[in-house]
């Protein structure tokens, strides 16, 4: 059975979005490994980094909140960010959970977009980033070279879309 352009075209959309997807999951474990040789997942690495942020950030409401319930609590806080962190990395370059973890990357892009909004950080990387997050969210692109893609055929209509 011949394809025809259109359906050509759609499968080079769906590969092109499950490459996003992998490289997004790249960046967020490339991230991951650099910060933890530097020390950011310990609580008084984080809270160094995080302070930062705080002393910075040009939304006030943001920089009280990093200060008052943040900083106080970094070493638990520290240990999770790390553990977030791999789990939407890995999980996009897998393509497993992808809408959810892609809409945990594209949160975590735009709190870092608030966070920066006091540094020379250009603020359309985050932007970016969180679109293209987000982007992989929607469009389910784990079920294109993805374990999802092994999940929706036990299950094609998952009653959360989780996958």
């Amino acid at each position: 059975m011949a394809t025809t352009p259109a359906a050509g075209r759609e499968r080079r959309a769906y590969l092109a979005l499950a490459c996003l997807r992998t490289l997004m999951g790249a960046i967020f474990l490339a991230v991951w490994g650099d910060n933890l040789a530097k020390g950011l997942y310990s609580g008084s690495g984080w809270h160094g980094f995080v302070a930062g942020y705080a002393a910075t950030t040009k939304v006030g409401v943001y920089g009280s909140f990093l200060r008052q319930v943040m900083l106080p609590h970094a070493s638990l806080i520290a240990p999770g960010q790390l553990v977030v962190e791999l789990l939407v990395g890995a999980c996009l370059v897998l393509g497993l959970f992808t809408p959810v973890a892609g809409l945990l990357g594209g949160l975590f892009q735009l709190n870092l977009l608030v966070a920066t909004s006091g540094t020379k950080d250009w603020p359309g990387t985050y932007i970016a980033l969180a679109a293209i997050c987000l982007v992989v969210a929607v469009s389910q692109s784990g079920r294109t070279l993805g374990l999802d893609a092994l999940l929706a055929r036990r299950r094609p209509r998952p009653r959360l879309p989780v996958y």
